[in-house]
């Protein structure tokens, strides 16, 4: 055996991660496939490696007269080894894999090289497993089809469009952290899934810049977010002496400001939470003021009056500002000027958001799935009434079903409208 596989044998202590008994094992099989090529018979081998050195055992049969010097011994032979030994027993006998000669050293090497990757590819793979659900930093490699290659020095990410944020801009060479969404097995060891738009996302970056999320003193309740656009993260504090606002926003707002800076300039809201809706509301939709408000608890319903002239700031832009706020108290929230908020408005307000429960599409969930409702509205059938009003036709391709099922989803529609209006007056 050459010194060359001698000397990748004794490095094996030295590789980080690998395990020598598999390595130890995928030498045996090279030593094994080396033998038969040579003698052209497939023997029992076993390395023992011990301390630096490497000893080579082959097993052979105990008999009264050789047949086959490479898997037979002589008794007398084999007391030499072993005093006690009988016929018919098996032996292990020391040999010198050198006596193979350059092509037998070769396969060896061979069959322990690929053994090497393997394993290395593997812990590779296990490595950035333990990675899911964390943020790691790498470099913009390439941009494929609008998707971003990262390298990541041992394994290679991709950012697909569906998980980039629209407004934020990478180039090639650009530094670069995302949330590990999913690790696969690859050729080269590891492939990572991506993601800059998941709420975790949001999570993770908090995480790393505010030390008392980190040491969970301060927990993140909940996170509403449109990519690129604005974000409310909803935190508590488990510590009565801290305040959590403050700690995600930091001395003269250094902590937000990274954070912002992170999201290309996404705007962050930060809210406390509250078990008190009102308070919630007001730091929901802070610095503005509530001046305000009318509270439906059993139907999670709140009308907010705010100044006149902060109304349109309140809604923000495309109402992007209240649809988080709805998002971060599971509340439905509805806001008018503070020269709008009369009695007369309310009860009017009030008489449309009962009709709206009354009509409720998602009554129908106990005869179709969440997902068909979803794609239902989708379609724009917002409630029953446009159910039973939408042509059959449509309804049954919306759903993918013949038109006889529509009929008969109509008339169990209909039936849960009559159920609705028979409780409505039996109760007033």
């Amino acid at each position: 055996m050459s010194d060359e596989i001698i000397n990748m044998m004794k490095q094996i202590e030295k590789v980080k991660n690998l395990d020598e008994q598999e390595l130890i094992r995928a030498f045996e099989r090279g030593i094994i496939s080396a033998t038969k090529k040579v003698y052209g018979v497939k023997p029992i081998i076993r390395v023992e490696y011990r301390e630096g050195e490497i000893k080579f055992f082959w097993k052979k049969k105990v008999v009264e007269n050789v047949s086959n010097e490479y898997t037979e011994i002589s008794l007398d032979e084999a007391r030499q080894i072993k005093s006690d030994i009988q016929i018919g027993e098996d032996i292990e006998t020391i040999f010198y894999p050198k006596e193979f000669g350059r092509i037998a050293a070769q396969t060896t090497k061979q069959v322990l090289t690929q053994k090497i990757k393997e394993v290395e590819k593997e812990q590779i793979f296990k490595d950035f497993k333990e990675k899911e659900g964390e943020i790691i930093t790498g470099v913009v490699h390439t941009i494929e089809k609008d998707n971003l290659i990262i390298d990541f020095g041992l394994a290679e990410g991709i950012l697909r469009k569906k998980e980039q944020v629209r407004t934020e801009k990478f180039g090639i060479g650009d530094n670069f952290r995302a949330l590990v969404l999913k690790v696969f097995k690859s050729k080269d060891g590891a492939k990572l899934e991506l993601t800059r738009t998941h709420p975790d996302f949001i999570k993770k970056i908090f995480a790393m810049e505010v030390t008392e999320i980190d040491q969970g003193i301060v927990e993140i309740k909940y996170v509403a977010r449109e990519p690129g656009i604005k974000t409310k993260v909803v935190v508590a504090s488990k510590d009565k002496q801290i305040d959590p606002v403050g700690a995600c926003i930091g001395i003269k707002g250094s902590r937000i400001q990274t954070i912002i800076k992170e999201l290309q300039g996404e705007r962050v809201d930060v809210v406390l939470y509250s078990d008190d809706i009102v308070k919630y509301l007001e730091s929901a939709i802070a610095p503005i003021r509530i001046k305000k408000i009318y509270v439906d608890n059993e139907h999670r319903y709140a009308i907010l009056g705010v100044p006149d002239e902060q109304f349109s700031q309140v809604i923000g832009k495309g109402g992007i500002n209240m649809r988080l706020v709805a998002k971060i108290t599971k509340w439905k929230v509805s806001v008018l000027r503070e020269s709008e908020f009369t009695d007369e408005k309310i009860a009017e307000m009030m008489e449309k958001f009962n009709e709206q429960l009354f009509y409720d599409l998602f009554k129908l969930s106990e005869i179709l799935n969440i997902k068909i409702l979803k794609e239902l509205k989708k379609n724009g059938i917002k409630n029953l009434k446009d159910f039973i009003a939408a042509r059959n036709e449509e309804l049954a391709q919306i759903i993918n079903t013949d038109e006889n099922k529509i009929k008969e989803l109509k008339d169990k529609t209909i039936q849960i409208i009559e159920k609705g209006s028979k409780t409505k007056n039996e109760d007033s």
